[in-house]
């Protein structure tokens, strides 16, 4: 029988600052209010802006994008060989998610197992 066993942990935290007001200075005609469909600045596709996109919501962007969050995850396993090329591989982990931030969907604080059961054969 072969065991395994790891542990992984992650540590990220970044942030985006950049003020979409200064978008707005590029055009003057329109006011920070202005949903940015009706600006006549017009971006076609998946990209085109909508009625609810204004400057000042843009704003907000950059608060969802600021990142900071740990995750740990545990993980042991076993193999074992009935014969050469027959063999069984079972696997369990515990993940861990922590974040302190309120991203779009709001808290994504969690943690999950999962595992699985296999059977295989070596030719």
């Amino acid at each position: 029988m072969k065991l395994d066993a790891s542990v992984v942990y992650n540590k990220s935290d970044d942030e985006w600052d950049w003020n979409f007001g200064e978008r707005a200075q590029l055009y003057p005609e329109n006011n920070l209010t202005t949903p940015l469909s009706e600006t006549g600045i017009e971006t076609p596709g998946a990209y085109a802006s909508v009625n609810y996109d204004t400057w000042v919501m843009n704003n907000l962007i950059d608060g969802y994008s600021d990142l900071s969050y740990e995750q740990y995850e545990f993980t042991l396993g076993a193999t074992y060989n009935f014969t050469e090329a027959f063999y069984t591989k079972v696997q369990a982990s515990y993940d861990i998610f922590e974040s302190d931030e309120e991203y779009v969907y709001g808290d994504e604080d969690g943690d999950a197992f999962s595992g699985y059961v296999a059977i295989g054969y070596k030719f």
